[in-house]
């Protein structure tokens, strides 16, 4: 039985890899910095220490992302000017179905505390997450479990009763290591072969979500 939901943040609650992607390309195209934007894409999903990975193909790279970080939240509110512009589709009918049925839920996300709690307060609506949980807290990154585990810690719930909420590789490939059930929910990452290996359940949007825990609870 499902006890408890865990959500990503980022393309998952709100369309941030898309502003993300505008960002870091207009970073590295002031910095005459040539990377693909496949190279953009890998770092979806992951935290910003992971960048490094990249410095020596790409010099200065990590610079960018620096930069990137330090004015993301400025960004954010130029690129979605009025609260709920950056809601992800559905999110509002998941989170009134969660809290209508009781079902706790949390966020596990690479951003910075802060910044999901500013992002979470302008979704023009009241989103009641029990717990918040961020790599930042010095955690490792996606695609370790630990992220996860925390959260279901302080959900105060086993992982295998935990939902995971994710439209990244990295963070499909942690659910399944921290032992819990995943949904993927597709964004800007086009799944790979060994990302494949680990996708359990897809649904086009947060509301095709609904349907999925109502059948879980019938089964019980």
């Amino acid at each position: 039985m499902i006890k408890a939901v865990i959500f990503d943040m980022d393309g998952l609650m709100f369309n941030t890899e898309v502003m993300f992607k505008k960002q870091f390309r207009e970073a590295l195209d002031f910095n005459h910095i040539d990377a693909p934007d496949s190279v953009i894409e890998e770092m979806i999903g992951c935290d910003s220490r992971r960048i490094q990975i990249f410095e020596e193909e790409y010099p200065g790279i990590t610079e960018v992302m620096a930069y990137c970080q330090k004015h993301r939240v400025e960004y954010f509110f130029d690129f979605f000017k009025e609260p709920g512009s950056a809601n992800m589709p559905g999110l509002q009918e998941l989170i009134e179905y969660l809290d209508q049925k009781k079902i706790p839920y949390g966020i596990a996300s690479s951003s910075y505390p802060e910044d999901i709690r500013r992002f979470v307060e302008y979704a023009g609506f009241k989103i009641s997450y029990k717990t918040l949980t961020s790599s930042k807290e010095g955690m490792p990154s996606k695609p370790a479990p630990d992220i996860f585990l925390e959260a279901a810690r302080r959900l105060q719930e086993r992982p295998e009763d935990c939902l995971v909420l994710e439209d990244s590789k990295n963070g499909i490939i942690a659910a399944s290591s921290a032992g819990m059930r995943s949904i993927f929910v597709p964004d800007q990452i086009v799944p790979d072969e060994e990302m494949k290996k680990y996708i359990q359940t897809t649904c086009k949007s947060l509301k095709d979500v609904i349907p999925y825990l109502e059948n879980q609870a019938h089964m019980v």
